[in-house]
């Protein structure tokens, strides 16, 4: 929630996020064809958390996924005995340190999740731009603390709110969450907490002393308020080479590296203009170049700005045609009718990007030319229990994308950049209001006066039902989230209202044909809840089988099945696999990253899947067993230069000949068929080689064979 520093104003998400957690809490639950709600599946199990926010790829092929719940809870899910994640199985992990929503997260090439940030931070999720940053070890099921964003000032003021315990008498207060961030002469209030009472020292990470005794006993809940300490919270980030993560800053053009060996921070390169990285997201393209789209620079000059990073050179450049650094035509992707939000950026698989617009324009970018055009506008029927709204518009207003391994990219817009003016008539103490049509408008829509005031819909209306093509009840949200009916404040024959805008439902499935250069409708799974919420809640995520996999934010998942697959000179090429002791392989291939990200967001998440999977098939059961990986050599996606990574194997695997697959964010290796030995499960120390029998022009017929043979076994130095 941006409203305390930067005037951009996420109202209607905070609200929105509100009712959604509380209604969720109630819930138990070639290139291919257009799909269909047919190619959906549900996924067998649901996992024990009521709702579903992130989605994260590990190494070992499993899926963490964080909820909305307590935003602290992650839960796991592994695919079955066959590799199938329908049919896969959940666990629950170990909590987070710091309750956050809406923050960055990076899978590290030690196999480790990084995350850090939050829009929304702390036990009562209160919206103030957290830097705590940590990271989730999978071996161990546990988190550890790690450096934080930089300090800054000039961040603006930022409440953190905990259940704590007072003493009547004394100005020791206990049982704070954590003390990180609050500093002396910071306010604190609350029941048994005098007026104008501030911090005078931090005596513990749990614990501080205030200006003034306590004037009850027992448990209560206190708000310190102060100045923020870092301009860090749902901003993007995105791993450069060197072990370092890149991100962004809220409120300046100023960027920074962290290192991960070092757990320490560095400035890094300042962006070419003053434009800030909050609500962008980051790609990168096979250059190892970073894209990034200047949201507010475009809004602000009403052209379209681009810059690079190249992390060589620790520099921004500009690749905008507004002032000559690049050709064609960039469109501005955002307006403040949608909250200067934006979609997420994917790279296709023809070496072109598409960046994805909070309003209904799209853009497209080759890198090869450094040419920039206009996609293709998110357009369709706008339907609703009043009537269709014919070729709608419908936006990324903070949305989900992913490049399918047929190079086809599924989107999640909605109906954010289309609200609709109407005359109505109201009557005062009746909620409903009659109207020329009320096609295409949603329960749940936003409805305010043209005019700006409130003198007769009260503030924080919504529309609680669609009754007729021609009427509607209003309504407003209560404190738990539920939508109530709620009165016209006074009679009016035609007053001027607004319905919708900002996080408007539903949320639509489009999907863009790079080919064709279209971008067309999708039914969304049978059984959804797209139809009813707004895009900023869906999450998409490519498995390693190369299937979708949909969160509409409930606990039920959908996959999607696609057709086709990339052309034979994008996928992964297996070179060599051998063993180097201590219970580790090595394997040497070409594009086993991916050329893309895989799925993607913005800032608010990231679930980057541009690092290679590997997979052991059983040929006699069909068992399915994903290794663990780690170290690979490249963080960038496209190219043709060889790489590597290093793997453990799965547990469960016993000596025998198995066909080995490497996924780089979807798209599939051919089966390469290896043996694995006893020595090499239970090494002890040991060393053994696997040696290619065949060069590696010759493998050519699939499945591949890479044979290995026995070396001698060398005592540990």
């Amino acid at each position: 929630m941006k409203t305390l520093t930067s005037g951009r104003v996420e109202w209607a998400r905070c609200l929105a996020v509100k009712a959604a957690c509380a209604a969720l809490s109630l819930m138990t639950i070639s290139y291919a064809t257009t799909a269909g709600a047919a190619g959906w599946t549900p996924l067998v199990n649901r996992p024990s958390v009521n709702s579903i926010q992130l989605m994260i790829l590990l190494t070992d092929g499993s899926i963490m996924v964080h909820t909305f719940d307590d935003i602290q809870t992650w839960v796991k899910l592994t695919p079955d005995a066959k590799g199938s994640y329908v049919n896969g199985t959940w666990v629950t992990l170990g909590k987070m340190i710091t309750p956050r929503l809406y923050f960055a997260s990076q899978v590290l090439q030690n196999g480790k999740l990084w995350v850090m940030g939050g829009e929304y931070t702390g036990p009562f999720a209160d919206a103030n731009w957290g830097p705590q940053a940590e990271i989730y070890d999978p071996l161990k099921n546990s988190w550890s603390e790690a450096a934080s964003d930089p300090p800054q000032t000039g961040c603006g003021f930022v409440p953190i709110t905990s259940n704590v315990t007072l003493t009547a008498g004394s100005a020791t207060v206990d049982g704070i969450y954590s003390t990180y961030r609050i500093l002396p002469g910071w306010t604190v209030a609350g029941a048994g907490i005098s007026a104008n009472t501030t911090v005078v020292a931090v005596n513990s990470p749990t614990s501080v002393t205030m200006s003034a005794p306590a004037t009850a006993t027992g448990p209560a809940v206190a708000q310190f308020v102060g100045a923020a300490t870092s301009c860090f919270g749902d901003d993007p980030s995105i791993l450069v080479p060197g072990g370092k993560i890149l991100v962004g800053d809220l409120l300046g053009p100023q960027t920074y590296l962290y290192s991960i060996a070092d757990d320490a921070f560095t400035a890094a390169g300042t962006k070419v203009y003053n434009d800030s990285s909050d609500e962008e997201g980051w790609a990168v393209l096979p250059n190892g170049q970073i894209l990034n789209y200047d949201l507010f620079q475009a809004i602000a000059t009403g052209n379209g700005y681009a810059e690079t990073y190249t992390p060589s050179t620790d520099l921004w450049t500009s690749i905008s045609p507004a002032d000559g650094t690049a050709k064609g035509t960039l469109p501005v992707l955002s307006d403040p009718q949608v909250g200067f939000e934006l979609g997420p950026i994917i790279r296709l698989l023809d070496g072109r990007a598409l960046v994805i617009g909070a309003n209904q324009h799209t853009a497209l970018y080759t890198p090869a030319s450094n040419t920039w055009a206009p996609g293709p506008d998110m357009r369709g029927d706008l339907v609703g229990p009043g009537g269709t709204l014919a070729n709608a518009v419908f936006g990324a207003d903070d949305a989900p994308a992913a490049i399918l391994p047929n190079g086809h990219v599924y989107l999640i817009a909605d109906a954010g950049p289309n609200p609709i003016s109407a005359d109505g008539r109201t009557k005062a103490g009746s909620a409903s209001v009659k109207l020329h049509t009320t096609a295409g408008m949603q329960p749940g829509w936003s409805v305010a006066q043209a005019d700006g005031k409130n003198t007769t819909i009260p503030p924080g209306t919504a529309i609680y039902s669609v009754d007729s093509p021609t009427s509607l009840t209003l309504g407003t949200f209560d404190s738990s989230g539920n939508l109530v009916a709620t009165n016209a404040l006074q009679s009016q024959k035609d007053i001027g209202l607004v319905f919708g805008g900002i996080f408007s439902s539903p949320a639509q499935l489009f999907d863009f044909d790079p080919n064709a250069g279209t971008m067309t409708e999708i039914p969304a799974p049978a059984g959804s809840f797209l139809s009813s919420e707004a895009a900023y809640v869906t999450r998409m995520l490519v498995l390693p089988t190369g299937q979708l996999m949909l969160s509409d934010s409930s606990n039920q998942l959908y996959v999607y099945t696609p057709d086709g697959s990339a052309p034979a000179s994008l996928q992964p090429a297996v070179s060599d696999v051998h063993y180097t002791g201590n219970g580790m392989f090595k394997l040497t291939g070409n594009r086993i990253n991916g050329q893309s990200a895989g799925a993607v967001y913005g800032d608010d998440d990231q679930m980057n899947e541009n690092y290679p999977i590997v997979r052991l098939q059983d040929p006699a059961t069909g068992n399915v067993y994903y290794c663990r990986t780690k170290h690979w050599d490249s963080v960038s996606v496209g190219g043709d230069r060889p790489e590597t990574v290093d793997f453990t194997l799965n547990s469960a695997v016993t000596p025998g000949s198995y066909e080995l697959t490497v996924v780089g964010a979807g798209i599939a290796s051919r089966p390469v068929q290896i043996a694995i030995t006893q020595d090499e499960i239970g090494d002890n120390g040991g060393q053994e080689n696997a040696q290619l029998l065949a060069a590696p022009s010759t493998l050519a017929p699939p499945p591949v064979k890479l044979m290995r043979v026995p070396a001698p076994i060398h005592p540990k130095n």
